[in-house]
């Protein structure tokens, strides 16, 4: 933990050191400061914890609040009845009929994105794809998260500006007290001290509550997510599934739920775009198939980008899958045992208040399970392998009953921009961009040390 502290190593690196070393034992425990930590190796326990022992793993164990932290509420952090309530509540916000109607919203921003890559074209710039792939998602998440289109593209908005620093530590203060939280989250709790900035916080409770008063009063709706947050609102109390208890979704909840919408969608578009788009750009034969694959698709749709022509970009979707086998939004999923649990033909206990960690990174990059696992490799992802493959095997979107509401959604968004780019250039990486990438050690996410440098060639 000491390097993490000194921000010499990604928050969740000694996961995957351990299991790097310690992979042929199914699980091996490690002290996070003076709290032993139990590291799931092996990929059928992880199964257990995950699926089909859920009830006795219920929680994240992480996110422990402090009095008054509006990030505490949301459905990442809470675990039991009011788990299950609100999330039945939110389903509705990601099925079909809804992602159709956010697709405009993501085809105007990724316009708008696409004319700044026109205007850097024209000035024969370099793009920098870590700060136009950041850009884009904040975009859409504060367009259909928070009902506030900015377009970004054309100057630095503070809604930018404070999401960077919503996912990004940049003070030894805060680097310590994220990694407290995570790891030592009772002894936050104690501290009283919120997880957030005040200021990020302030910004956003405001954002959010102003916005939610103009609607009230003007009597305006969006299709966005942040209207389905004020429907539940208005419209009714949860019952717990048990029938003993009534949850009133409130503010809080709305403020809570809009965040955990930017770090979620955050983590999916903006990590996998830039880096798929520098895949792409290191491997032109993989490139030019995805681009036969664009261009015959729209073929058929008539030229028009709807949700049915991006929907049916296979090859597409399988370079954003190894893209996210190779840089997982979240490099480690984490549970804290609700129950004493008995590991399945062993005589060991899990006890009740274990903290489990399940390095993501370290299995999707193991040899022995993808074979060369540096060599980016599209074809991982056929439908034919996909199938065959241990469902814990790839999870950048978790698994289980807690699996990522939005997968759909962060689909359509690291798609929509890419897909447009490959129909008008073929992308070069920049002799600039570092090469291997090195993980930034100060962010949240599996994001790059230093900038991705890619040359734009306009197609004939």
């Amino acid at each position: 933990m000491r390097d993490v502290i000194l921000r010499r190593k990604q928050l969740f690196q000694p996961y995957c050191d351990s299991y790097n070393t310690y992979k042929h034992l199914p699980y091996v425990g490690l002290y996070s400061f003076s709290i032993p930590v139990l590291c799931i190796n092996d990929p059928n326990l992880a199964k257990n914890i995950l699926i089909k022992d859920f009830e006795y793993f219920q929680s994240h164990g992480i996110f422990t609040s402090s009095v008054g932290d509006p990030f505490g509420g949301h459905i990442f952090n809470i675990h039991g009845d009011k788990w299950k309530a609100i999330r039945t509540k939110l389903s509705p916000a990601f099925t079909l009929g809804k992602l159709k109607s956010f697709f405009p919203l993501v085809d105007t921003i990724s316009n708008e994105g696409l004319q700044y890559a026109d205007m850097m074209y024209e000035k024969g710039d370099l793009i920098n794809f870590s700060d136009f792939y950041s850009t884009y998602a904040m975009e859409n998440i504060s367009s259909i998260g928070f009902g506030v289109h900015n377009n970004g593209f054309k100057s630095n908005t503070e809604f930018h500006r404070r999401g960077q620093q919503f996912f990004e530590y940049t003070s030894f203060y805060w680097t310590v007290m994220r990694a407290i939280a995570f790891f030592a989250p009772e002894a936050f709790k104690a501290l009283r001290i919120n997880r957030i900035n005040p200021g990020i916080n302030n910004f956003f409770y405001n954002l959010v509550k102003d916005t939610v008063d103009y609607r009230k009063k003007n009597g305006y709706r969006r299709n966005d997510f942040l209207q389905t947050l004020i429907d539940i609102k208005d419209r009714e109390t949860l019952p717990s599934l048990s029938g003993t208890e009534e949850y009133r979704f409130t503010f809080n909840d709305i403020i809570a739920n809009t965040l955990l919408y930017m770090f979620a969608g955050y983590e999916t578009s903006a990590t996998t775009g830039m880096f798929a788009a520098y895949e792409l750009a290191k491997n032109p034969a993989v490139q030019n198939k995805a681009r036969e694959e664009v261009m015959s698709v729209l073929a058929k749709h008539n030229n028009e980008w709807t949700y049915e022509a991006q929907n049916d970009m296979t090859y597409i979707t399988m370079v954003l899958e190894e893209t996210m086998r190779k840089y997982p939004p979240m490099r480690a999923l984490f549970r804290r045992c609700n129950k004493d649990f008995k590991v399945p033909d062993s005589d060991f206990v899990i006890e009740k208040g274990t903290l489990l960690f399940i390095p993501i990174q370290a299995i999707q990059m193991d040899p022995d399970i993808f074979e060369n696992p540096e060599h980016f490799d599209p074809e991982r992802f056929t439908p034919e392998k996909k199938a065959m493959m241990h469902t814990c095997h790839w999870m950048p979107f978790g698994e289980g009953p807690k699996k990522c509401l939005g997968i759909r959604q962060g689909y359509i968004q690291s798609k929509m921009l890419l897909v447009k780019l490959l129909t008008k250039y073929k992308l070069s990486l920049a002799e600039k961009t570092e090469d291997p990438i090195r993980i930034k050690a100060t962010s949240f996410s599996c994001a790059p040390d230093s900038g991705i440098w890619i040359k734009l060639i306009k197609i004939d």
